[in-house]
C-alpha cells in the first residue's frame, strides 16, 4: 500500500514534470498499445523531438513491445516517472517494456519520426492545444 507522504511526492513530482515538459499537456495524443491489461500513449509536438510515452497497467503484470506497434522508434527509453520509484530514471528496451499491476510509467525517448504524421497512426492520433516547437528560437507558438 502507498503512504500518503509517497503519493504527495508522486503528484509533486507529475506537476514538476508537466510544468517543465511541454509535450505533457500540449500537442498531439496518440494511442499506441491497449489490451486487457496495457493502455499506452505518446504524447509529442510539432518541432520537438523529444517524446513521452505513457504507460498505464490497469490488470496483471505485463511485458510489452511496443516496437511491434511503431516502426523506428528508439530500442531504449528513459523511465522518467514511475509509480513505482525505484524504477524512475532507468532505461528500458521498448521491445520489452515490463509494467506491475497498478503501475504507471512516463518514459522518454527522441525522435523525428512523429507518430500523427504516419498513415498507420492518423486515425489513433489527436491534437489538444495545438502549438510548435521552434528549438532555433527557443519559442512557443501556437500559429502552424
Amino acid at each position: 500500500m502507498t503512504k500518503p507522504d509517497s503519493t504527495l511526492n508522486l503528484y509533486r513530482e507529475i506537476n514538476m514534470l508537466r510544468k517543465k515538459e511541454l509535450p505533457i499537456h500540449r500537442g498531439w495524443l496518440c494511442y499506441v498499445w491497449t489490451d486487457e491489461n496495457v493502455f499506452a500513449y505518446v504524447r509529442e509536438m510539432d518541432g520537438l523531438n523529444k517524446v513521452f510515452m505513457i504507460v498505464l497497467n490497469f490488470g496483471r503484470g505485463s511485458t510489452i513491445n511496443i516496437q511491434e506497434k511503431i516502426q523506428n522508434i528508439p530500442k531504449q527509453a528513459k523511465i522518467r516517472l514511475s509509480t513505482l520509484p525505484a524504477n524512475s530514471g532507468k532505461s528500458i528496451n521498448t521491445d520489452s517494456i515490463q509494467t506491475q499491476q497498478g503501475e504507471g510509467i512516463i518514459l522518454e525517448y527522441r525522435t523525428s519520426k512523429h507518430l500523427h504524421l504516419m498513415d498507420s497512426f492518423k486515425d489513433q492520433c489527436f491534437i489538444s492545444e495545438k502549438a510548435c516547437y521552434s528549438s532555433a528560437f527557443n519559442l512557443l507558438y501556437k500559429n502552424c
